[in-house]
């Protein structure tokens, strides 16, 4: 790996580790970010190419610096399962939690990254078959059959509403990595390795599902986020269909789990949520 920083980037020198995690492993290279992520090179480069438009379009997302020859990132030959390597501008700020933020305004910063998302091309991204396709693997004889259900229902009602063929672009798809420098404003969004193609009400449902807290419910949380995100995009989401996505998402954290007190929490999440 560091061969290959020299090579491409020109990078010698000391990295500093980061974070480490399933899929990913990131460093501190100066003023530079160098990530290493087991996924597809088409997927890797979709996630790349949305956050370089974003950063041109004014909001900071760790976006990638090309390599000598142009390149956004370089796959590696590390491993059975495919490896690619990238190097981002350093974010500056720290984690923001999704808590610490009103929802209009969570909403509306989504509304202005779907804005200008929508320009971007969705070749190499995750369908909405790719994510249905995994959580439906993630069903096992080993999970109580209440939690099969769960995840074949929340499965299944997504599937029915993408048969209608609603709009789709490309999304962020993943809960918001946003970043603050003053610990209380949004001044950037990283982690662009989730990008997927879809109904907007897919990012909706997911950033609501996390935001909502026992100080507000989920139906109250979901309106003000909505009203900011008209704030800033001209095409608000079905919000019945923000509701299905909203399940999918809880949904999803049970899949490939087999471990009871976290099945557990899972249904006991769905339940609150949605008062079942």
């Amino acid at each position: 790996m560091r061969a290959a920083l020299r090579e491409h980037w020109g990078l010698p020198g000391e990295l500093r580790p980061i974070e480490a995690r399933a899929a990913s492993r990131t460093w501190q290279a100066g003023g530079h970010v160098v990530k290493l992520a087991r996924d597809e090179l088409a997927h890797f480069t979709a996630g790349l190419l949305a956050s370089d438009a974003v950063e041109r379009a004014g909001v900071t997302t760790g976006g990638p610096v090309r390599t000598r020859g142009g390149q956004l990132c370089v796959p590696l030959a590390l491993g059975r399962r495919p490896r690619v390597l990238a190097v981002l501008r350093r974010a500056d700020g720290s984690p923001l939690s999704v808590h610490a933020v009103a929802p209009a305004v969570l909403g509306e910063f989504l509304g202005r990254l779907h804005r200008i998302l929508r320009s971007c091309p969705a070749a190499g991204a995750w369908a909405p078959g790719d994510v249905l396709g995994h959580m439906a693997r993630g069903v096992t004889a080993a999970q109580p059959p209440a939690v099969r259900q769960m995840i074949t229902s929340a499965i299944s009602d997504v599937s029915a509403y993408y048969s209608t063929m609603p709009p789709a672009q490309l999304l962020y798809g993943d809960g918001p990595g946003i970043f603050s420098a003053n610990g209380a404003d949004i001044s950037a969004i990283i982690d662009w390795g989730g990008v997927r193609a879809g109904s907007t009400a897919d990012d909706i449902g997911c950033w609501t599902a996390h935001g909502a807290t026992d100080q507000i419910t989920l139906p109250a949380y979901t309106a003000a986020f909505l009203e900011g995100y008209r704030r800033s995009n001209d095409r608000p989401a079905d919000a019945a269909a923000v509701t299905l996505f909203q399940r999918l998402r809880i949904a999803s954290r049970a899949c490939h789990v087999t471990d009871p007190d976290a099945l557990s929490d899972v249904e006991a999440w769905m339940r609150y949520a949605f008062a079942v």
